[in-house]
Parts: structure tokens; C-alpha cells; sequence
């Protein structure tokens, strides 16, 4: 909104792109800045914005949530994984799981008992508060953290102030 209000004239397009899309994607191809979780995988100039927090989670009434901890791989392993599509070669990937393209979708799964994820503990801050979901006591990994970085193009020089203006919204707290 901040941005909108200063440059009323400036078009910003969004587009949100899944990690396991080439890197021929129009979108990653014609974006100026990126927000990632892999710094590798674009050459630009690049810098940490944040860790996204994941917490595991079922819903009150799943039969996970009735099981005392601390919950290893063979407690988990009868009910599917919830999971938010990546390009990573998770070892549960192995595993049965439903995949999904949005994190709306992957809440919405668990939500609706569809088996446990990690979910972005921001996103469902509600939902553990209120109970209605509940984080599962794994003896090990109940956590996660996913870095997030901010990749402007390499051949993007010199900055204008609109996408500097961008930037710096980007990275206020």
C-alpha cells in the first residue's frame, strides 16, 4: 500500500511461481526482484530477508493429536503428509503424501483431516491459539525454518527509485 500511495503510476506485477518451475519460467526469466527460498538457484544479487517458521501440525480431532509425545517416523507413518510443493528431495517424499501448489490449499488440507504437515506457523497462528489446530510433539523436527532472500537482477543497474523504494519496503520489518 505504502508503494501504491508513493507511485500511483507504477505497475507491479506479482506472480507466485513454484520453486520447481525451469528456470526458463517466464516469471523468473522477467522479474527484476524475486523473493526465494533457494539463493542458488537465480544469479543476481541477493541478500537474507527472513526465516519463515514451520511448526508440525494436525487437527484437533486427526488421531495424531490424541497420541502423547514425543511422536517418531513409525507414529507418523500411517497418515499422509500434507505438503507445500518444492523442488526439494525431501527423504519423507518417499512417503504417502498429498502435495499441493498454495499454502492456502495445504492448510485447508489439514484443516479438513487430511493427514499432518508443517505449516508457516504466521499463517496459522489463529488456528493454534483457538485449538483448532494442534503442533504434534515430534521427538525431533517439530520445527522448521525456510530462509527467504531477496534476488534483484544482476543486469538491473542502475537502480531507480521506484524499485529501490520496493526494496526497502521489502526489507522493513
Amino acid at each position: 500500500r505504502q508503494f501504491q500511495q508513493r507511485y500511483p503510476q507504477t505497475q507491479v506485477r506479482l506472480t507466485e511461481v513454484l520453486e520447481n518451475v525451469e528456470e526458463e519460467h517466464p516469471a523468473r526469466s522477467e522479474a527484476d526482484v524475486m523473493v526465494l527460498t533457494r539463493r542458488q538457484d537465480i544469479t543476481g544479487r541477493g541478500e537474507w530477508l527472513m526465516n519463515i517458521d514451520f511448526v508440525a501440525v494436525a487437527h484437533r480431532d486427526h488421531p495424531l493429536s490424541a497420541l502423547t509425545g514425543p511422536l517418531d517416523d513409525s507414529a507418523l507413518a500411517p497418515w499422509p503428509l500434507v505438503r507445500i510443493a518444492d523442488r526439494s528431495n525431501d527423504p519423507q517424499s518417499s512417503r504417502d503424501a498429498w502435495t499441493f501448489s498454495t499454502i492456502d490449499a495445504a492448510i485447508d488440507a489439514v484443516l479438513y483431516q487430511v493427514g499432518f504437515g508443517w505449516l508457516p506457523e504466521e499463517r496459522i497462528g489463529p488456528q493454534l491459539q483457538e485449538g483448532v489446530l494442534k503442533a504434534l510433539p515430534l521427538g525431533h523436527g517439530a520445527r522448521r525454518a525456510t530462509p527467504l532472500h531477496l534476488i534483484v537482477k544482476r543486469d538491473l543497474t542502475p537502480i531507480d527509485e521506484q524499485v529501490a523504494t520496493l526494496l526497502d519496503l521489502f526489507r522493513a520489518p
